[in-house]
Formats: structure tokens, sequence, C-alpha cells
């Protein structure tokens, strides 16, 4: 069956998983997760397979789920929380450690992720278990580049002469302090004290016409922007529909990979194990990554063959040189969000 043919096949299948997973939702296992995050035939098998009833809570955006997890009383329910978060909801006991006795098949990961993995890691536990990853990247209107005699390849676009007040940025300190700093050679989860970054920041304050985590793609379509910040899951959808107007760079000098983690409020129950069991099979997370636009961290060989199918503009180069998004330290977080604030919520 052709990519596109199943895939429709899974969403369409949306209404009926729905009302079927509520109807045994009592006894069964409650799901937070992002909207069309994950192909619904999968989660069917699922039911089918654990007989397990599962109530699926739908939310828009992945700080929806961090304010859901924040607020509490989720029982024993999973939660799809984004790694932006993954420090808080530790630090601040929002969610419980997973023992990785429980935790079927191998956590031999290799690189990018065991960075990750040694964040998640205490002692015989896990705080998350991640299930899928993208990365952020650059999208642009082919036309406006091509009348520029020239196409974008890396961060240095963002500050070109010819688009100043032609793109916008994502509404995430960590993200644009982060392309900043890996823009001048150093890591995206460096501290922000090189001595030029306050000035490429105010540069890109300047030069954005605005910025958004959720909106950035309209003014894009509609020609008011031409060239955009943005999350890999996000991007694919629209290079696919309309591949000869828009064009993404997996920049080559690296970017930041971000990781979605299942992550459990209270000790998990049998149902709870079974469902992160069941996402960390090799096959479920080969057909997770085959059809939807977010691969699983289980899949290997990624700069090699494997980096086309999934990401298909991104380069193995540049993905040698991307990172892994970890949690910062209180000090380092903290010189973040007042930057954030001084140069893109005061600054007129």
């Amino acid at each position: 069956m052709q990519r596109r043919q199943f895939c429709q096949g899974l969403f369409a299948l949306g209404a009926i998983a729905l009302s079927g997973c509520q109807a045994s939702a009592n006894g069964g296992l409650t799901v937070h997760l992002l909207r069309k995050s994950l192909p619904l035939q999968l989660i069917q098998r699922f039911r089918q397979q654990a007989g397990v009833g599962i109530h699926l809570r739908l939310q828009e955006t992945p700080q929806a789920l961090a304010h859901t997890l924040a607020a509490g009383n989720l029982g024993s329910a999973v939660l799809s929380l984004g790694d932006a978060w993954l420090n808080q909801a530790m630090s601040q006991h929002q969610i419980a450690p997973l023992p990785k006795t429980r935790i079927q098949n191998r956590l031999d990961w290799a690189e990018p992720w065991q960075p990750l993995l040694q964040v998640l890691s205490e002692g015989d536990a896990l705080w998350g278990l991640p299930y899928r990853w993208g990365a952020t990247a650059l999208i642009y209107r082919r036309d406006f580049f091509a009348n520029l005699g020239w196409e974008p390849t890396d961060w240095d676009a963002l500050w070109h002469p010819a688009v100043q007040g032609h793109y916008s940025l994502l509404n995430q300190p960590r993200e644009v302090i982060g392309l900043t700093l890996k823009s001048l050679g150093l890591s995206y989860n460096g501290p922000p004290t090189h001595p030029e970054l306050r000035q490429r920041l105010q540069q890109l304050r300047q030069g954005c016409r605005f910025f958004s985590s959720e909106a950035y793609l309209q003014p894009l379509m509609l020609g008011s922007t031409q060239l955009a910040v943005g999350w890999s899951t996000d991007l694919l959808p629209l290079l696919q529909q309309d591949p000869q107007t828009y064009g993404a760079v997996f920049p080559a000098s690296g970017t930041a990979l971000w990781v979605d983690l299942w992550v459990c409020p209270q000790e998990p129950s049998a149902a709870a194990l079974a469902w992160l069991n069941y996402w960390w099979q090799p096959q479920v997370a080969e057909q997770l990554s085959q059809f939807s636009h977010a691969p699983s961290p289980l899949v290997r060989n990624l700069r090699e063959t494997l980096l086309s199918r999934y990401i298909p503009f991104a380069t193995p180069p540049a993905f040698a040189k991307s990172e892994v998004l970890l949690p910062l330290d209180g000090a380092t977080q903290k010189a973040y969000d007042t930057l954030w604030q001084e140069i893109f919520l005061t600054s007129s």
C-alpha cells in the first residue's frame, strides 16, 4: 500500500477509534497525546493485542500537554511529554520513574541519543521512554530565493540582508538562542555567554517579521513571509503537498534534535507498561517511523539510507553535527529566559 493511502486510512479512522476507545475507557488506560501524532491503526492494534481499553485525550500543542501534566490528578494515565518540559516534570515530581526491568527490548541506544539516556536514567529506573523524534529546520518559498539567485543552506541565511523582514522564528527561547549559538560554532546546549550572542539576537529580533510556535506556516503559505524556522513534523506535510513551492533546509552546521517521551504521573500500571512496551517493539517503531512524520529513536543507521526515508531533506553530514536537546541547569535556564525577556519581549 502506498504511504499516502495508508496514512489517509489511519487518520480517517479517527472518529471510529475514538468512539470505541471512549466506550471502553472504564478500567482501561487514558493516554494524553498530540492530535494526529500516532497512526491510529497502530493504536487499534495495541488495543486488540493487549485487550486494554484506550481513552485518548488529544491536545493541539506540546505546551497544552505539559500544562495537563502540571495540573495533576491524572491517575494511572500515560502522557506524551516534549523534552523541553522534562526537567520541570522531574524536578517538580510531576512524573514517576519507570523500572528498567519492566521495559522490554534494548536500551543500548547509539548516538545521538546516548546523552539523553544518561539524563533519563536514575539507577534502575527511567524518567521517560522516548518514542519519536524530529528536528528544527528552515522552510522557504522557492520563488523568492530564485529571484535572489541563491538558496538557504544554513542558519546564517537568517542574518542575510535580503531576508530581513521576511522570516519568522519560533516563540521558543531555547530554539532561537540555541540556533544562534550554533551559528557561532557553539553547542545548542551551551551557556549563552559568547560575546557576540546578544548582538546576533538583537539582529534577529530586528529582522524577524513575527515569532510563533503554532501559526508560523500560515504566513509562509500566504506569502507574507518567505522563510521560517520550524519543526520537521510541521514542515514535512507541506513539503509533500507542494514541493514545487516550498523547500526545506536541514542546516549544514547542525541543528536541534527534539524528542517526545511517554511519561507516567504515578507508578505505571500493568496497562501503562503494556503501552510503553508496545511502542518500544522494533516492528512497531519501524511502522511508526514509516507512517508518521516523526521517526522512532529505535530506528538505526540514520546517517545512511534510513535518514532519507524519514526526513528526506536531511543530509548525513548535517545530522552528524546535530544535537539532542538536553535539560539546562538552573543558572543557564535563567540566563536564557533573561535574554529572551530583554531582547524579544521588551525591545521595540
